[in-house]
């Protein structure tokens, strides 16, 4: 690749990539100067009308009402009619295990949750939020916030993405912030394109999307869940279809293969820029926040949470990660296997449950749990969770 076509800031990174793996390094800053050509072209459609009118206008779209207004623009349809088919390898019977393994991991998975979007701020991103003032305490607690509602909320029940159910339109409007975003950053004349590539590029959103699955069940799995390899592939599965709705083009997503993606994840990281004061301060941001994501309002007990982040940060992400970010030297040793044991022992069946969950009460992170308002979900089965796996056992009996 002639390297003068790769945006200058990422052509460091990518001498160092294309050592390790030129084909996926290649692809990846070539991807870097590739938006989403289906939302972009919404976004500018609809540039002209105040917010209210662009929210009637879109969500009368998703509602399958368009024909209401005559002037909806025909992008907006465009895009629409593209989502409105379910890709052919994308199957929701199929990934039922995956669905009960999020559910049944869930206080796992709002962790790891958490720490994958650290790894996203270690690239353009965290200068995308920056600019876009995301990194401030209130953006950035809508973001986690929102994260953490896809998760619980979307990803685990059953036809959630399905064409025209509010988790597919979820996933849209989020498709469209980001086109919203890249536009905004391209006007304003604080970010360059010769140098940083297009914000929130293609590339961009593959990585964020290799993280949130492939690097998301690892460490999941290190924090003590212990996935099979059908429900691995189904959460695959999953954040593939999640992430092809929110415009992350196919072609990046591996086939949902975990082991591709986590291959994306590693190069990727090595074409990004080096991690710079913007990166730094947005990250530290971040482990800031989690007490008021959690809702903490006692001294000791927020720092307490925030010490914590900072000690899992280094054992799940690595020292070398910390150290680039400039997060305090915290003692790990026996964090992860002391992790481990307590989420098995949590999850012992009988009357000893109870008391050994009692044993954790005032674990930071499970205030996280009862963060993400789906608290009341930790001992019982959704109602559409219920009936999907009645379905399946009834279809296996057959």
């Amino acid at each position: 690749m002639n390297e003068l076509d790769i945006p200058s800031a990422y052509r460091d990174g990518y001498r160092k990539a294309a050592i390790l793996n030129p084909d996926i390094a290649t692809n990846y800053v070539a991807s870097t100067t590739v938006g989403d050509p289906l939302a972009d072209a919404v976004v500018e459609a609809l540039a002209s009308l105040p917010a209210q009118e662009i929210s009637r206008v879109v969500n009368a779209c998703m509602d399958r009402n368009a024909g209401a207004l005559p002037n909806t623009p025909s992008a907006l349809n465009d895009l629409i009619e593209s989502l409105s088919v379910v890709p052919t390898w994308f199957d929701d019977d199929a990934v039922l295990p995956g669905r009960l393994a999020l559910h049944r991991h869930m206080d796992l998975f709002i962790i790891g949750l958490f720490y994958v979007s650290l790894q996203n701020f270690d690239s353009l991103m965290s200068r995308v939020f920056f600019l876009t003032g995301e990194g401030t305490t209130q953006q950035g607690l809508r973001v986690i916030r929102q994260n953490m509602r896809y998760l619980t909320q979307t990803l685990i029940l059953p036809q959630a993405l399905d064409p025209w159910e509010d988790g597919w339109k979820f996933s849209i409007r989020i498709r469209l912030v980001h086109a919203r975003v890249r536009r905004g950053l391209s006007n304003s004349g604080q970010w360059s394109v010769i140098k940083y590539g297009v914000p929130v590029s293609a590339a961009n959103m593959a990585l964020t999307s290799a993280n949130f699955s492939a690097s998301l069940i690892r460490n999941v799995d290190r924090l003590g869940a212990n996935l099979s390899d059908c429900e691995r592939s189904s959460i695959m599965q999953i954040w593939r279809y999640a992430s092809w709705l929110m415009g992350t083009p196919d072609t990046l997503l591996c086939e949902g293969d975990e082991d591709a993606t986590s291959e994306l994840s590693r190069i990727g990281h090595v074409c990004e820029p080096s991690a710079d004061a913007i990166t730094t301060v947005i990250a530290n941001a971040m482990i800031a926040l989690l007490p008021e994501v959690a809702k903490l309002t006692d001294p000791a007990k927020k720092r307490a949470m925030i010490e914590h982040g900072y000690q899992l940060s280094r054992a799940l992400l690595g020292d070398a990660f910390a150290d680039r970010l400039e997060f305090p030297h915290k003692r790990t040793a026996g964090l992860l296997p002391l992790m481990r044991l307590r989420n098995r022992l949590q999850k012992m069946p009988g009357h000893l449950a109870p008391a050994i969950a009692r044993l954790w009460k005032d674990d930071p992170f499970l205030q996280l749990l009862d963060a993400a308002m789906i608290a009341s979900l930790r001992g019982q089965l959704p109602d559409e969770l219920k009936a999907a796996k009645a379905r399946a056992a009834a279809k296996k009996r057959s």
